[in-house]
């Protein structure tokens, strides 16, 4: 019987996102609010006889991921399973500080969390790989396994979302986004999550929103001072009007017909409603389990690929 070590990362919504200018190297330095949801990426690691990193993915039974594939809207056939995939450079990563390991890696991912959907997928990958392939090579060669400290360090190498996606919870991040603290949520969020019938491209939206506010002056990206205190104190009503993603402009000019997925948010009374991340996916807030479930049943029943989910 083949060894092998599993682990899960969460996906994530920004429940709030400024982005300030281009800096000279192509990037902008942000300030989000991330927040874990329960939806997850599922990693298994399993050590094989073979050379290299071979990789298989599933959908997880009645995920957002299994929901499109239902609706014709996607296919796990577009995910990549060599060196593109973060899962496979994560894994490399890891193994790169095991170099007394002989033989080769299978890597399963069970997917929750929609590809190119905002929700930081593919970085939720990367993070369950760390972990896994870390346990199981340490096992395997009987030395001690990586610190957090070093799993953060090699998170960062790979993309500015993959240390949240390790981390969990909620968390404040700034420069690109992966120098992370702490932030405390006082009551769980009840949100309802709208995947779309296609993915945006994180560089294409960028690219957007730079053509959309060329020629204005950009403020630094900063939090509201009233969010964090209103969240940690659980009062999602001061904190509901704050939520906001200056990526959800540029989202909307290149995908016109997600502000009608944002309106269903508003017809059924969602306490806020905005495009996670560099979307496609709408969050909607709602005041409550039953209220979210609720709402994601009947979306589900318009043929909306829409799931319940708690956070963090």
């Amino acid at each position: 019987m083949m060894l092998a070590e599993q682990a899960r990362a969460p996906g994530k919504v920004n429940l709030f996102f400024a982005a300030g200018p281009p800096r000279p190297d192509g990037y902008h330095d942000v300030a989000s609010l991330y927040c874990a949801v329960s939806a997850a990426e599922t990693v298994t690691a399993t050590l094989t006889r073979g050379d290299g990193i071979t990789v298989d993915v599933a959908a997880v039974p009645g995920s957002l991921v299994d929901q499109q594939i239902a609706a014709g809207t996607f296919s796990l056939d577009t995910v990549p399973t060599g060196g593109a995939n973060l899962a496979v450079r994560a894994a490399r990563a890891v193994l790169e500080r095991f170099p007394g390991l002989i033989g080769g890696l299978h890597l399963r991912i069970d997917k929750a969390v929609p590809v190119a959907g905002g929700m930081g997928g593919g970085s939720a990958d990367a993070a369950a790989a760390l972990r896994a392939v870390n346990r199981l090579a340490a096992r395997v060669s009987g030395e001690p396994a990586l610190d957090d400290d070093a799993l953060r360090h090699l998170a960062a190498g790979l993309g500015a979302d993959v240390p949240f996606a390790l981390a969990g919870g909620a968390a404040v991040g700034t420069g690109t986004g992966a120098q992370l603290r702490p932030a405390a949520v006082g009551a769980p969020l009840h949100l309802v999550l709208v995947a779309d019938t296609a993915g945006l491209s994180t560089p294409a939206v960028y690219a957007e929103l730079d053509r959309l506010r060329a020629g204005t002056d950009v403020p630094p990206p900063a939090l509201p001072p009233e969010l964090e205190p209103a969240l940690a104190r659980g009062d999602l009503g001061r904190a509901a009007p704050l939520l906001r993603n200056d990526l959800e402009p540029a989202a909307l000019s290149l995908a016109p017909h997600l502000a009608q997925t944002l309106a269903l948010g508003e017809e059924a009374g969602a306490l806020a409603s905005l495009v996670s991340g560099s979307g496609p996916t709408v969050a909607h807030v709602l005041d409550g389990a039953a209220a979210a479930a609720a709402l994601a049943e009947r979306l589900r029943a318009r043929g909306r690929p829409a799931l319940a989910v708690h956070a963090p």
